[in-house]
């Protein structure tokens, strides 16, 4: 008889994060992106975002800077954890790509709520 809670490790398993993580963390990512770089091509219809970015953009270029160059040296770490995950559990280097794109752009998501869970369930049913 099988055990239904088995799980069989694929190496190509891939998964995005769930869409309300992709809607709550890309928006910051851009908005500091902007804000320490280009907060003139934020539109004018954001009204109040706009004026935000503009006033720390204006009066905390180097904070604006700071949290960005954070979200991105976070953001490759993260990334770079994901493919030692991938290529230490066997994946396959289209898969491993896969990770490492989506760790880098959506961060916890997906290497937290996605990768690791699988790696540990697959790792678990292992006899």
């Amino acid at each position: 008889m099988a055990n239904k809670d088995k799980a069989v490790f694929d190496k190509n398993f891939f998964a995005l994060p769930k869409f309300r993580w992709m809607l709550v963390g890309v928006p910051p990512i851009l908005f500091f992106g902007l804000t320490a770089y280009k907060p003139n091509l934020i539109p004018v219809s954001l009204g109040f975002v706009r004026n935000a970015s503009l006033h720390l953009a204006e009066n905390y270029p180097k904070a604006a800077q700071l949290v960005c160059g954070a979200i991105l040296f976070g953001h490759s770490f993260e990334a770079a954890y994901a493919g030692y995950l991938c290529i230490d559990a066997g994946m396959t280097i289209s898969t491993t790509i896969k990770w490492v794109s989506s760790t880098f752009v959506f961060g916890f998501p997906s290497l937290v709520l996605r990768l690791q869970p699988y790696l540990r369930n697959v790792e678990k049913s292992q006899p």
